[in-house]
């Protein structure tokens, strides 16, 4: 097999760097990317993008020299975390599903379903303990202006 790399300059840019890869593996191209392009293509900081590698939430990604390589694989998980968080998901609770998805290029429905029925769960209790606070704050209030009018 035969691994053709070609640099390809970023016309977005400005800037006179190198920024995105593409590799050839025989007739298919793979476009990879380094961590800046990732961040910007997905909204997260490189600090963030790190912090989830590091949590094994994205694969390590391999290396050209001394920098990540990323590809758009990794573009389409950090989305999904962004997008989990986004709706109240803590990265902890998202690690099962996420590893699974970036092991298996796949995303479990079945447990997709399973940890959203549980934050909705969750979510619902919290909902009636802030209700509950919310009466017994109204019944403080009109106890108070009974006694001190």
């Amino acid at each position: 097999m035969r691994l053709v790399v070609r640099w390809q300059n970023d016309h977005e840019e400005h800037e006179k760097r190198r920024d995105s890869l593409r590799f050839c593996d025989e007739d298919r191209w793979v476009r990879l990317m380094y961590i800046g392009k990732l961040a910007k293509l997905s909204g997260a900081t490189p600090k963030a993008i790190r912090l989830y590698e590091a949590m094994g939430l994205i694969p390590v990604p391999s290396r050209q020299g001394q920098y990540r390589v990323y590809s758009l694989k990794d573009v389409s998980l950090v989305h999904m975390i962004r997008r989990a968080q986004a709706v109240g998901f803590s990265l902890a609770e998202l690690k099962p599903l996420v590893a699974l998805k970036a092991k298996t290029n796949q995303l479990s429905i079945e447990e997709a379903n399973r940890l959203i029925a549980r934050k909705r769960e969750k979510l619902r209790n919290d909902m009636n303990k802030i209700m509950s606070q919310d009466q017994q704050l109204m019944a403080l209030h009109e106890e108070l202006n009974r006694i001190c009018p």
